[in-house]
């Protein structure tokens, strides 16, 4: 079943990220989606550049926030927030994508310093438009040596690096992340004072060796719901349908929208009707959601 919602994409206000807004919902409106939700990392300012649309339907504020639950950092989806206030303290906490950026790549060339791992320097980073894992990355894989080390690794991509990297305290090139981000409770707090519910985005995409039942237990005393489907195959979703319904979860859904070849697709796969009654459920009674007419 094709939904008629997507609660999770990001436009050019995440550094992933490469359309405008106003783009991206021009493509929901092809798509024929009618609840949609821009959320970006550490950011909900997109909703602000929301001027010409052909998207006549509704846009709950929302974001991605990188949070901590104890030493290990999750991605937490927040809805339906006054988006004044939070906006603010996004700004306040996270600062800007270079600030954060620039202290994580400076934290990893220290680790790989202390490891004897050689880096191809040749390219600088530029804090500004790419993140610090995917720098590191590139600066290792054409060194021999340092290649090899992340062989013996099993680090393949770059997404293999920054999960392993924040979520198995065990990995070489591990980082606390208490360097940058805040702790959920900070996140849950701040977006509950406001109005607000958080998420548990895709349980199933942290690390090769991360158990998705230990990640939801984890985060479960803090979170409203659990994102259900994210590009999930029709057997996670139905786990993950049953953990919600067992523990009282509201639903979300969404398929990680970015504009790059990576994730390029709007629109939610391997949803069923029930599932996306439930998302109803609490999304038509959002408070805090724009109305769009279109053009």
């Amino acid at each position: 079943m094709q939904s008629t919602l997507d609660l999770h994409m990001h436009s050019n206000h995440s550094l992933d990220g490469n359309l405008d807004v106003n783009i991206i919902l021009d493509k929901c409106a092809e798509k024929g989606l009618k609840v949609v939700s821009i959320t970006d990392h550490d950011s909900c300012d997109a909703i602000l550049d929301i001027n010409k649309t052909n998207f006549d339907g509704t846009i709950i504020n929302g974001m991605e926030a990188d949070a901590l639950v104890g030493k290990l950092t999750y991605d937490i989806l927040c809805y339906d927030f006054d988006l004044e206030p939070v906006s603010k303290w996004a700004h306040d906490q996270y600062g800007t994508c270079e600030s954060r950026q620039t202290k994580i790549f400076d934290k990893l060339c220290e680790i790989c310093n202390e490891l004897g791992l050689k880096l191809d320097n040749s390219i600088p980073y530029q804090a500004e438009s790419e993140y610090a894992h995917a720098a590191l990355f590139r600066m290792l894989e054409v060194v021999p040596e340092s290649k090899a080390y992340l062989d013996s690794l099993n680090i393949k991509t770059v997404t293999d690096l920054y999960r392993e990297g924040t979520v198995n305290e065990k990995f070489p090139l591990y980082i606390d992340m208490h360097l940058v981000w805040p702790s959920i409770e900070e996140v849950r707090d701040i977006i509950h004072q406001n109005g607000g519910k958080i998420f548990l985005a895709h349980p199933f995409n942290y690390g090769k060796d991360t158990n998705p039942i230990e990640i939801l237990n984890a985060c479960l005393p803090y979170i409203d719901g659990v994102e259900v489907c994210n590009g999930s195959t029709e057997e996670q979703v139905k786990f993950l349908y049953n953990y919600a319904k067992e523990h009282n979860l509201l639903m979300s859904a969404g398929n990680d929208f970015h504009g790059s070849e990576k994730h390029s697709e709007l629109g939610v796969t391997n949803i069923t009707k029930e599932i996306e009654d439930k998302i109803y459920s609490w999304v038509n009674q959002a408070k805090h959601k724009t109305l769009v007419k279109g053009k």
